[in-house]
């Protein structure tokens, strides 16, 4: 009988856990949409990405949804989790000295791609043993954005 307890309580755990953690993200999204308002931003909705990161550490390959919103020369991604939509943290990519609030992690970027719809960004994340290298891929195919504009007015070197 108590094995079943231990069951349940493993499993409720996890079910209040992540939804701890997807309400605890969505307000820091909710709450950086709203420092937003009064400037001047694009928000690209539910765009297909993949990330793949590696360092001396491990490797790590994810496939989210993710909103992205372009303000000035920054791109910021808002991840959820694609099976049901768990809001994840907050992705600044961006070579500039500009920090918003509500940013999990800024990450700098070595190069841009545009190959068939998709902007490829490359870069380097942390230091010492916790730095490492990632690849991003948001797929622009599916909206009516002009990937252009990014490489017009973000993401400049």
């Amino acid at each position: 009988m108590e094995i079943y307890f231990i069951f349940g309580a493993m499993i409720s755990f996890f079910i209040f856990g992540n939804l701890g953690i997807h309400l605890y993200y969505k307000k820091k999204h909710k709450s950086f949409l709203d420092s937003l308002k009064g400037k001047n931003f694009t928000l690209i909705k539910n765009l297909d990405m993949e990330m793949e990161s590696s360092g001396k550490i491990g490797y790590r390959y994810q496939f989210n949804k993710s909103d992205v919103v372009i303000l000035e020369n920054e791109i910021f991604l808002l991840l959820f989790n694609k099976p049901i939509r768990q809001a994840q943290p907050i992705l600044q990519i961006s070579n500039s000295n500009f920090v918003s609030d509500n940013i999990s992690k800024k990450i700098s970027f070595d190069s841009k791609f545009r190959v068939q719809g998709k902007l490829r960004i490359y870069g380097t994340f942390g230091k010492g043993i916790t730095s490492g290298k990632y690849k991003i891929f948001l797929d622009f195919n599916k909206t009516d954005f002009d990937l252009n504009t990014i490489f017009e007015s973000c993401l400049n070197e």
